[in-house]
């Protein structure tokens, strides 16, 4: 099986099961922490924000509470789970594609949010898609990024009948990736819902 295949049951565990998974991320507490903390750090004088992998919009509510509905956009592949964030924010600015596609050089971010959604990536996919939020990203703006944590491996879960396919990271592999031109400004590890995570934030310099 190819890794396009994988992508794909990945969504489609996803779109067939979204009152489901829209429960559990429902249950989970909002990042408001995480979206504070990149709120502070950012100086790029945009509050503009871009959440690759927005899901069911959880924390989408919240961040436009913070900066206002015409200064948040929100990206996933989920047809499914994008139709229940726009119930969350009607207003809110969703957009279904794939976010080793999604680039927008017309509108620059101050901060760029990937919650648990890079760890559906591969590593090649993800050079790709930290390329492109290098180049979305607003200087002195912030890339928010909180991942499974370990040494790179594939991991395979079946849940509802569906195949769900995952990558763990370390938050040095980001920093590796996004080089010199950012700088760490955040950094843990953590116990998470999805077991050992970690949480970095970086600014472009």
């Amino acid at each position: 099986m190819n890794n396009l295949d994988k992508n794909v049951q990945t969504v489609e565990a996803y779109n067939k099961n979204s009152e489901h998974y829209s429960a559990v991320f429902d249950s989970y507490p909002v990042r408001s922490g995480d979206i504070d903390r990149a709120l502070k750090l950012n100086e790029s004088g945009s509050t503009s924000i871009l959440e690759l992998g927005c899901g069911s919009g959880r924390d989408a509510e919240y961040i436009v509470s913070r900066v206002g509905v015409e200064n948040y956009t929100g990206n996933d592949a989920s047809v499914s789970l994008i139709e229940k964030a726009r119930e969350k924010v009607p207003k809110g600015n969703f957009i279904v594609d794939d976010m080793r596609e999604y680039s927008s050089h017309v509108k620059q971010f101050g901060i760029i949010f990937a919650f648990a959604s890079l760890l559906h990536m591969k590593h090649e996919e993800l050079i790709k898609i930290l390329q492109n939020c290098r180049e979305m990203l607003k200087t002195r703006g912030i890339l928010y990024v909180s991942s499974k944590y370990g040494e790179y491996r594939e991991i395979e879960v079946q849940n509802l009948g569906n195949m769900k396919y995952y990558y763990s990271y370390m938050p040095e592999d980001i920093e590796k990736i996004m080089g010199d031109s950012f700088s760490t400004v955040f950094k843990i590890i953590h116990d998470s819902e999805y077991g050992p995570s970690f949480t970095l934030a970086l600014k472009k310099k």
